[in-house]
């Protein structure tokens, strides 16, 4: 830990990096603040204006990028650098927002607008931190990350029913949100950038192909969303410990239990909601 500087001295460069990084990280709270009123008034206000939204978001996007430049021992040389880490808070912005544009009505729009801006406040920390692998937060900030990960899955996968998007562009645009957020998951266990990107671009097809299947199915809504979910989970989960090394016995008898459990879900779902 770096002592601090004595009266009269001047403090050093290790001193000023880390202050400068507490200070980038204290613009967190601002940062979701501001979004939280951003897309409390793209719920809000009527007709629904989509430019706000996608405004709030370049917004996440610019101070997500500064905040993850002002890590103490991180080392960004351009926007490539940065990008990985800008995915899931950019996509988290977008996805929470269309979600409770069809879902959040009358008193409930800015309590809906607040769960957006702590959502973003996690995924925002847990990125943040995950910069340093070997930082003893680092485990806290994986799980926030693969959690709002699922979440953001979630919104979109619902959100694609919910606008009634054509077959063709809805598995485009599922495949594609899967492909940016498994490769936020992956990229933890795989250090090569375009292999990532080849088994989450392996995953997004996945769940394209599920989303077209789905066409056939009497499924809608939230119990499609759930049942997209439960794939994109499951694909996830299975190559990222293949990737690890860790895909034993154990873990596929989870896999398992998690599967059949989603089905069961989706199928009471299904009774309940056509009896």
């Amino acid at each position: 830990m770096a002592k601090k500087a004595s009266a009269g001295q001047q403090p050093t460069r290790l001193e000023v990096t880390l202050e400068r990084g507490r200070l980038h990280a204290g613009l967190i709270p601002l940062l979701a603040a501001v979004y939280g009123l951003g897309v409390g008034m793209f719920l809000a206000v009527e007709p629904t204006r989509p430019w706000v939204l996608l405004l709030v978001a370049a917004l996440v996007a610019l101070g997500t990028d500064g905040i993850i430049r002002s890590y103490p021992s991180g080392v960004f040389r351009d926007v490539a650098d940065t990008a990985p880490f800008l995915l899931l808070p950019v996509l988290l912005a977008l996805g929470a927002g269309l979600f409770f544009e069809d879902t959040a009505t009358g008193y409930w729009v800015w309590p809906a607008a607040a769960a957006s801006a702590i959502l973003l406040a996690a995924a925002l920390y847990g990125q943040y931190v995950s910069v340093n692998p070997l930082a003893p937060a680092y485990p806290l900030a994986r799980f926030i990350l693969t959690m709002t990960t699922y979440l953001t899955a979630f919104a979109f996968y619902a959100v694609v029913y919910s606008y009634d998007v054509s077959l063709l562009p809805a598995a485009a645009v599922v495949g594609l949100v899967s492909v940016l957020l498994a490769n936020d998951i992956l990229r933890e266990a795989e250090a090569n950038p375009w292999r990532t990107l080849i088994y989450a671009a392996a995953i997004g097809l996945v769940v394209a192909e599920v989303r077209w299947s789905l066409h056939f199915l009497p499924l809608e809504g939230f119990l499609a969303g759930v049942f997209l979910l439960l794939a994109f989970y499951v694909s996830t989960g299975l190559v990222h410990h293949t990737l690890i090394g860790n895909l034993t016995r154990p873990i596929l008898a989870e896999f398992g239990g998690v599967t059949l459990s989603g089905l069961v879900v989706v199928v009471l779902g299904r009774i309940i909601a056509g009896g």
